[in-house]
């Protein structure tokens, strides 16, 4: 007697299959959506300050390449060439995706950044207005 080929069924809810995020579209993946949230934050900052970030770049790495034990950067400055290194990974990693909007976390960074860069408070950047 030949058997039924073996199902991925999961107690009897059917087949298992991934299921997309209700965060991101189908499609549409966490290393897209990072970059297109820092090029629209760092886009309105230039907008919004051009005299002081009209010059400003960006630019993105996974993680920092140096260790220091005693914290993990989310983002590093370079003043002379006006250039922000944000960190994915660990801007990533202080979002709760099922209570918070990881977007809103990712513009924090960029906003603290920029004003890291400027020897400003963050605040500084987004109450003028």
């Amino acid at each position: 007697m030949a058997s039924k080929p073996q199902k991925r069924d999961r107690h009897g809810r059917g087949l298992r299959r991934p299921i997309p995020s209700k965060l991101f579209s189908h499609g549409l993946t966490r290393v897209s959506f990072f970059q297109d949230a820092v090029a629209d934050t760092a886009d309105y900052l230039r907008s919004r300050f051009p005299e002081e970030l009209g010059a400003l770049n960006w630019k993105i790495e996974e993680v920092p390449l140096q260790e220091r034990p005693e914290s993990l950067n989310r983002w590093h400055t370079k003043p002379q060439t006006m250039t922000i290194i944000l960190y994915r990974i660990p801007i990533e990693r202080g979002v709760n995706f099922r209570t918070s909007d990881p977007r809103i976390q990712i513009e924090q960074a960029v906003v603290s950044a920029a004003a890291s860069l400027l020897g400003k408070d963050p605040w500084d950047l987004l109450d003028q207005g």
